[in-house]
């Protein structure tokens, strides 16, 4: 009888089943999607037509493809404006839509904000309400976690209190003696390869910037010498090159449980660098008895243990902070000298001036937080004008509640501007 009964009920537990998996679905595909873009096309906004699983992440790829094949043969002319290289598909769009247009990755909907105005307002917002994008911690958690790059509201206010006193500026002239300790040799090593080659040759300066701001972070904020890191570093980088595979995939739902290999290769990645992180911690948290040493990990130590939370909680929360630390500490810097570098390189005149100035400040001294004060050019040089003339980074932000600007535009949940 009850075989007989459960036979009956089957069919319908499984259209019941099928029928809620179609609503979801269609729910985060298109529904909420598209109630997203109605808003903002009833506010005048424009964008490309999104397809049903992909949004717009097959148009991105098109573009980036005609771009490249464009370029080939071209130029070799470095331009201080990267965006044209990076995101062709920005370009293409803002010509056709203007400042402010809409796009989607996935079921993520994007509002992309390139207005000088709107960009200030947004970036002079203080509510709590536009933060961070959810899907740093979904899509990116292997890098971010629930750290201070990916937090918002309460608890990145919490970050925020324990880490930035680390970054005020009289805790970072003590570390400029810890940058000319760290810069001397790997100077040396690019003397001595210099020396080998007769005075002239071609470096790839890559991996040698990573490989100095990974040591200067290590001794500046975590008291360690690069040798100590290096295996930190070097799977943070295998992680970031793995995750950058599928970028452009972000938003497409469930992508990231597949155990592809790739994924499986991320996941492989996180453990190693978690427990390479706590190892450090623990280390320190031993060998802090009694000791007033105070530095960037130690204050995180120190803030982990003050949320009174659970020991696997108080483990994530120092995890997740050292690894947006690392990674935001060695690899932006690494990007930046690199882009310096290669500025100056583009600008014999003020390569020669520059080098005149520091002579002339530092008379033959390793330099120190006073004589950098001496060095004026940083200010007037290609490295500042090309800042203001369009190489800033893009931000992404996430609206938690709707948000009215001045202009009269209303940024909605589940949008993400990126100015």
């Amino acid at each position: 009888m009850e075989g007989a009964q459960w036979d009956t009920l089957l069919p319908f537990f499984v259209a019941g089943f099928v029928s809620f998996a179609v609503f979801y679905l269609s729910n985060i595909l298109w529904l909420r999607p598209e109630k997203i873009r109605n808003k903002l096309r009833s506010q005048g906004i424009k964008g490309p037509s999104p397809s049903l699983l992909y949004g717009n992440i097959l148009d991105m790829r098109r573009i980036v493809k005609e771009e490249k094949e464009t370029q080939k043969g071209g130029s070799r002319h470095v331009s201080a404006s990267y965006t044209s290289a990076l995101f062709p598909y920005f370009i293409t769009w803002r010509k056709e839509y203007g400042p402010i247009f809409m796009y989607s990755t996935g079921s993520i909907q994007l509002l992309h904000v390139s207005h000088p105005d709107l960009v200030k307002e947004i970036s002079l917002c203080k509510s709590l309400d536009l933060g961070r994008p959810s899907y740093m911690q979904k899509e990116r958690g292997a890098l971010f976690g629930r750290g201070i790059l990916a937090s918002n509201g309460a608890v990145w206010a919490h970050q925020r209190k324990i880490i930035a006193p680390e970054f005020f500026m009289d805790k970072v002239k003590h570390m400029v003696d810890l940058i000319v300790e760290a810069t001397i040799p790997f100077l040396e090593s690019w003397d001595s390869l210099l020396e080998s080659e007769g005075g002239t040759r071609e470096i790839v300066v890559d991996e040698d910037l990573r490989s100095f701001s990974a040591d200067v972070i290590s001794r500046a904020s975590f008291g360690s010498s690069y040798a100590k890191g290096e295996e930190i570093f070097s799977r943070l980088r295998q992680l970031q090159k793995a995750l950058s595979k599928s970028s452009i995939l972000i938003g497409i739902p469930g992508l990231r449980f597949l155990p592809t290999k790739n994924n499986r290769n991320i996941w492989r990645l996180d453990r190693e660098i978690r427990s390479l992180i706590l190892n450090i911690a623990n280390e320190r948290r031993e060998g802090s008895q009694g000791s007033s040493r105070k530095d960037l990990l130690q204050s995180i130590i120190d803030g982990a243990s003050a949320i009174h939370a659970k020991p696997n909680t108080i483990d994530e929360f120092i995890i997740d902070n050292c690894k947006n630390i690392y990674f935001a500490g060695h690899e932006t810097t690494a990007i930046t000298a690199t882009w310096c570098l290669m500025l100056l390189a583009s600008h014999p005149e003020w390569q020669a001036r520059a080098r005149a100035e520091v002579l002339e400040v530092c008379q033959g001294r390793l330099p120190d937080a006073d004589m950098l004060h001496g060095l004026k050019m940083r200010d007037s040089s290609p490295l500042s004008s090309s800042s203001a003339s369009g190489t800033r980074g893009f931000s992404r932000h996430e609206a938690w509640r709707h948000l009215y600007s001045k202009r009269h535009h209303s940024i909605s949940p589940d949008i993400s501007p990126a100015p």
